[in-house]
């Protein structure tokens, strides 16, 4: 995938950004707080429509304006297309979408157009956070290649989110409980089946990667366990724990409950990896989470690498020249060019160098 066209008007400090890119390699170079991540945030929400950054639509608004606007023009194995995405914080008025001048009213129907991998500072939460947060790198680059899978973990989630409304009504009769728990099972056996499929075969990826950010000495496994390994499973501990989800109001049993472990044999590495390994592991992740998505989809996803290679030691920035030589496209944030210039001009690829400073972009 290749982007050839970036705008934004009034996209957190940048009013009036109208970028074009005709290069494998792109950097936005200033300091701190000059609005170089804000780029890469923006490309990144045309592959989900949300922020890497978890952030709400009015977080994203420039102070005192009343809309924001971003336009993408990129081509893939598909063809080429064109996205639009604007905000209005008018109440009432929801963001609205387009793909080729069409407006579009589900967001499921955008998702993905786009796709991206996005290496920042934040995937140490991958690593170091609860569950959730390794569901959540699953179901994120799940839901940019299966819109079945997106799908159907939206309704799983609503699903979810009528069962528990049900759950804290105290007068509520169990037996309208019950059709709600098929419907849960229904969805939740879908995606938890994906998960467990798509997830033996990343850990391989991952676990090569690992083997060499490491100098051969990390060797740790990547496994998923889900809440309940089948329908009857799902079924029956659905029953046996209603008593106790209407005593505390949600639902304890359920595929949002699922657990991916990253460790030895006996211990989590947020039990004992240092923040090297940690750094590693994250590194690992996202690059089977890329390596994964080029295969499946026999093209190359955009990689968004935002002020982390800088961080990296020499090993660990090879590695991630090596994954820029693969890619379509990489787009890199960085204080300087300064320990990157060395091994990015090993490349025979076309470079561009963009200047940030306050939320203003020049050619550098």
């Amino acid at each position: 995938m290749i982007l050839n066209h970036l705008v934004l008007k009034n996209f957190r400090n940048h009013s009036e950004t109208d970028l074009y890119f005709d290069s494998k390699l792109v950097f936005f170079v200033g300091d701190n707080g000059e609005g170089k991540t804000n780029i890469i945030e923006a490309i990144g929400m045309f592959s989900t429509l949300k922020s890497f950054r978890e952030c709400s639509d009015n977080d994203i608004l420039q102070w005192g304006q009343p809309y924001y606007y971003m336009k993408s023009e990129f081509s893939s194995s598909m063809g080429e297309k064109v996205m639009e995405i604007g905000y209005q914080k008018e109440e009432g008025i929801k963001k609205k979408l387009k793909l080729n001048g069409n407006q579009i009213t589900k967001r499921t129907d955008l998702v993905g157009e786009l796709k991206c991998v996005i290496f920042s500072p934040s995937d140490l939460k991958i690593v170091e956070g609860g569950p959730a947060e390794r569901r959540r790198f699953l179901d994120r680059f799940l839901s940019l290649i299966d819109k079945k899978y997106f799908i159907s973990l939206l309704e799983y989630n609503k699903v979810l989110k009528h069962r528990n409304a049900l759950l804290k009504d105290k007068n509520c009769n169990p037996k309208e409980i019950v059709p709600w728990n098929n419907l849960l099972l229904e969805k939740g056996m879908f995606i938890k089946e994906k998960r467990e499929l798509v997830l033996n075969q990343v850990k391989n990826i991952f676990k090569e990667y690992l083997f060499q950010l490491s100098g051969k000495k990390d060797d740790l496994d990547l496994v998923y366990k889900p809440n309940v390994v089948g329908p009857d499973d799902f079924h029956t501990k659905l029953n046996q724990k209603l008593d106790y989800d209407r005593k505390v109001g949600f639902t304890t049993v359920g595929i949002h409950r699922d657990v991916i472990y990253i460790g030895d044999k006996n211990r989590d590495i947020t039990e004992f990896g240092s923040q090297g390994q940690k750094r590693s592991v994250a590194i690992s992740l996202r690059t089977a989470e890329f390596k994964y998505m080029q295969s499946y989809l026999q093209d190359d996803p955009i990689l968004l690498v935002d002020d982390v290679i800088r961080e990296l030691d020499i090993k660990r920035r090879r590695h991630f020249i090596e994954l820029v030589g693969d890619c379509g496209q990489a787009f890199f944030t960085t204080t300087d060019l300064d320990g990157i210039s060395d091994y990015i001009g090993n490349l025979k690829v076309d470079k561009q160098v963009y200047l940030v400073k306050d939320g203003k972009v020049e050619n550098g």
